[in-house]
């Protein structure tokens, strides 16, 4: 879970050989009294600068570990998240309708109205009766050969 509070310090606590090289280390304070350790690349970190706010997470533990959380444009929210997942939905059913209908002389208008249809029920907004029926295909002719 993310918080938001004023750095109140900053302070560098020594360095770290890791996976990513050497690391910096910083004891962060805020103003809401949480204190955690923050590790950095680069030996003046720029995420938790004093006096200004911060959005960052803390992990507790015996050695608290503080890490800014970031935001960077098209990021991830939960409305963003829905209009992703309703997209999904439309494309999905978008091609089960195109598949549904491979006969040459479906007009682009019923695909799209069936895959409409397909979405509303989808997110249940659509038919209740439980199913929408499928364009009807063309009888194959019978043959009457026993294979």
């Amino acid at each position: 879970m993310s918080k938001t509070s004023k750095v109140i310090a900053a302070q560098a606590n020594g360095t770290w050989e890791g996976s990513f090289g050497l690391m910096y280390k910083f004891e962060v304070t805020f103003e809401n009294g949480d204190t955690g350790e923050y590790s950095s690349k680069n030996k003046e970190q720029t995420k938790f600068v004093i006096g200004e706010s911060a959005e960052y997470t803390l992990s507790g533990g015996k050695f608290p570990k503080v890490k800014p959380v970031y935001v960077q444009d098209g990021a991830f929210t939960p409305q963003k998240g829905l209009e992703v997942q309703l997209l999904i939905v439309k494309q999905s059913c978008l091609k089960a309708a195109v598949e549904l209908c491979t006969n040459d002389k479906i007009k682009l208008a019923q695909v799209l109205d069936l895959s409409n249809k397909f979405v509303d029920w989808v997110n249940g907004t659509g038919e209740k009766d439980g199913y929408i029926a499928a364009p009807k295909q063309p009888k194959k002719e019978s043959t009457d050969l026993p294979f």
